[in-house]
């Protein structure tokens, strides 16, 4: 019986002795596969955008010629009668009054001198002697000399694509680039210069009536009010017009020294165009310094105005612009160094200064009163740089 008792025993002690055998003989158990060879995709960025921004400086320009400004000439004939006459401060015209005949027709009157049709704008041009006068004024500017200036410093933006090329050491290696920036040209100039002044002056007779309150438009009409035979009021239309001159009683020319104020602007942009090769020396492991010497094109479009103003006594200010615009290409130089910080393996910063040359340009104004021209150094330019940089 106790034999019986101790099978139960026996038997689970030999399952797991053979249990045991079974698994230190039999197949090896299933592996779990860690390496399923990623380190040979491992992309190892070899390329940089650098996306930032330029301050420059150090341009200049010169601003020379003369011109004539002139206003709205006078015919030369000023003493035919009833003919339309332009001036700076206000207009003679042919009269436009008429009669109506009994049959009802409207014809001009027969002429008496005299015009209901004109206009003037000062209360200058009332002559001492109750005549009107009328002008015309020409400023040719005698010296203009030569002024320089400098063109306005400016910021602008600039995009870099560089490639990794060749480790030459531990800690020295050299890349590809090109880029190109954006600034702007802008530069200008305001001075009073000597010129010559042509006063034209034609004086009209008013025939004795009070001159109307300037400024003044005939024909001219009013309203008044009128009592009629059964006592009620109405308003009348009537004819307010001062009659002048048709033709002026005198012209009187004089030549006096005056001031012309000249105002000169160049104004526009260029894009710089740079490529070649860039030294880059690994300070530590995030920090690397960055110099590159090379040849740079700059296309440049820009706009001369040159605003020519003369104030005269009576009137408004007489004023003549005249403008050119222009595009060139302009073959140059740079050099500039940076120091680069990564703040992770896809981005960093970026700072440096740089030094660029690209010649000069003129650009001139020519026209039959007018013969400006203008120089835009920018053969010494210097500046900052700073931005970001992107690794791909």
């Amino acid at each position: 019986m106790k034999i019986l008792r101790l099978a139960p025993i026996a038997l689970l002690a030999f399952s797991g002795l053979v249990t045991l055998r079974a698994q230190e003989g039999g197949a090896p158990p299933d592996e779990i596969i860690t390496d399923f060879g990623i380190d040979e995709y491992i992309y190892v960025p070899k390329f940089t955008l650098r996306l930032g921004t330029r301050y420059l400086s150090g341009g200049k320009a010169s601003f020379a010629g003369k011109g004539v400004v002139n206003s709205v000439v006078p015919p030369t004939d000023y003493t035919s009668p009833n003919l339309t006459r332009y001036y700076h401060d206000g207009t003679v015209f042919q009269d436009t009054r008429t009669i109506v005949d009994s049959d009802g027709f409207a014809t001009p009157i027969t002429p008496d001198g005299f015009t209901n049709s004109w206009s003037y704008n000062y209360t200058g041009q009332v002559a001492a002697d109750g005549n009107m006068a009328f002008h015309g004024y020409s400023a040719d500017i005698t010296d203009p000399g030569t002024m320089n200036r400098k063109v306005q410093s400016s910021y602008g933006v600039e995009v870099v694509v560089s490639r990794d090329m060749t480790q030459l050491s531990k800690r020295l290696s050299w890349t590809l680039f090109a880029g190109v920036s954006l600034n702007q040209v802008n530069s200008k100039q305001t001075l009073d210069l000597p010129a010559t002044i042509t006063t034209i002056t034609d004086y009209y007779t008013l025939n004795g009536q009070t001159p109307p309150a300037p400024p003044y438009l005939a024909p001219s009409s009013g309203s008044s009010s009128v009592t009629l035979a059964d006592g009620t009021v109405s308003t009348v239309n009537t004819d307010t017009t001062t009659l002048l001159g048709s033709a002026p009683l005198g012209r009187i020319t004089t030549v006096t020294s005056g001031i012309v104020t000249n105002r000169w602007h160049v104004r526009g942009g260029y894009f710089t165009f740079r490529a070649g090769p860039a030294l880059t020396y690994a300070i530590t492991e995030k920090l690397k310094a960055t110099v590159s010497v090379g040849p740079a094109l700059v296309f440049v479009g820009s706009t001369y105005t040159v605003d020519q103003i003369y104030v005269p006594d009576v009137g408004a200010d007489v004023i003549s612009t005249v403008d050119d615009t222009t595009e060139k290409f302009l073959p140059g130089y740079y050099a500039d160094g940076s120091l680069e910080y990564d703040i992770s393996d896809r981005a960093g910063a970026y700072a440096g200064a740089f030094y660029q040359g690209t010649g000069s340009y003129q650009q001139q104004v020519s026209t039959t009163t007018a013969n400006y021209i203008t120089k835009v150094d920018m053969a010494s330019m210097q500046g900052f740089r700073m931005g970001m940089n992107f690794r791909f």
